[in-house]
């Protein structure tokens, strides 16, 4: 699994988690519906700003969203 991979699962795992929706994430964000799904598809890598703005609308370390299975951490 690559990072784009793990980033991108934990997003959409924690995301879930969180009662978001694609939408309402890319909403939060400042960020496009269609862009959110390309991420946790791993088929757009984040830059390290839009990494941070999105694990801040999740409540999560940035870290978090980096480390495999991190999404297992969130209760």
């Amino acid at each position: 699994m690559n990072v784009e991979q793990i980033v991108g699962e934990n997003i959409r795992r924690i995301r879930e988690k969180r009662g978001f929706s694609q939408e309402s994430l890319a909403l939060e964000a400042e960020m496009s519906r269609p862009y959110i799904g390309e991420v946790e598809r791993a088929e757009k890598s984040l830059t390290i700003n839009r990494l941070a703005k999105i694990a801040k609308v999740l409540g999560v370390l940035p870290s978090l969203l980096l480390t495999k299975e991190g999404y297992k951490s969130i209760s």
